[in-house]
């Protein structure tokens, strides 16, 4: 459903660049091949300018005057985010072939690190293909990555899923407990997981930008999981009522004072929780980033 959604985006801005290029070809004394240039260029156009508008919308809530060194950060992120949301998109909605299926490596025995990856809201478990070389060569695996759908669910729904991918994946790995990763939403997918089935099945969890205390952008839409997301939301309250005072699963979160879409940066910060505060990267931008791999794979090897 999700590579549904960024496929009728795609072919949207295709269709809006190649009407105006026609039109610029028809009205204007251009050739087909500036015509053709103008259509790619219009077609890129709006991913990043929804890439822009929602770091202005950030930096606007964030109400601090910014440094030099602030505002360095804020535009390589800005940058480097406008050129992986397309990459992420193409991710997406790659076919399936491209991924083993279901994204399993061949590791389950007694000497088994099972670890289930998270997406997050609108966005399908391709988005983690790049991550799974370095996590089977750290000695990662049983390595699965769940899709989470339906994709405005509620987040209920999605962690009675992943419970079921948690039990499946360790009863693989001889009862050993499985790690998560998750990015966005998907940390609190794995958070409402953990009240369901407890230490003995989730060794750890990792978070990358997730809003554990909400996030203002929620506040546009009407969706369930992101109304779920609104900063001060009863959801919101109970999950963290539940866990903030402490939880026999270590929890990690990881996060960018630039993030373009948790907001503000530091909802990522929970109580209890191991946290790295990271700079000049977006909310998709943290996924491709080896710092993040890198403090990733500290946090798991400092629970093993």
């Amino acid at each position: 459903m999700a590579a549904r959604f960024w496929r009728l985006l795609l072919v949207f801005e295709l269709s809006a660049g190649a009407a105006l290029a026609a039109l610029a070809w028809t009205v204007l004394p251009v050739s087909c091949a500036a015509a053709l240039a103008t259509a790619l260029v219009l077609a890129l156009f709006l991913p990043g300018a929804l890439v822009a508008a929602s770091f202005l919308f950030a930096s606007l809530c964030m109400r601090r005057k910014l440094t030099i060194a602030d505002a360095g950060y804020l535009l390589r992120a800005l940058l480097t985010e406008a050129v992986y949301f397309n990459l992420a998109v193409l991710a997406m909605i790659a076919p399936h072939g491209t991924l083993q299926r279901p994204m399993d490596s061949v590791r389950a025995d007694a000497r088994a690190r099972p670890l289930l990856l998270i997406h997050g809201i609108t966005c399908n478990r391709r988005i983690w293909r790049s991550w799974l070389p370095r996590l089977a060569a750290a000695g990662f695996g049983p390595i699965r990555a769940t899709d989470l759908e339906p994709v405005f669910a509620d987040i209920e729904i999605h962690a009675a899923r992943v419970e079921r991918e948690l039990r499946a994946l360790q009863q693989q790995s001889n009862g050993a407990p499985v790690a998560i990763v998750a990015h966005s939403m998907g940390g609190l997918v794995a958070r409402a997981a953990l009240r369901r089935v407890g230490p003995g099945v989730i060794s750890q969890i990792i978070t990358i930008a997730t809003p554990h205390h909400g996030t203002q952008p929620a506040r546009w839409f009407h969706w369930l999981p992101l109304q779920q997301m609104y900063p001060g939301s009863a959801w919101l309250r109970a999950l963290n009522a539940a866990q903030e005072e402490g939880s026999a699963t270590a929890l990690t979160s990881i996060y960018s004072l630039e993030d373009n879409l948790i907001v503000p940066a530091r909802s990522a910060v929970l109580k209890h929780a191991r946290l790295f505060e990271l700079r000049g990267f977006g909310h998709l931008g943290l996924l491709t980033s080896t710092d993040v791999i890198e403090c990733v794979l500290t946090a798991l090897a400092d629970t093993l």
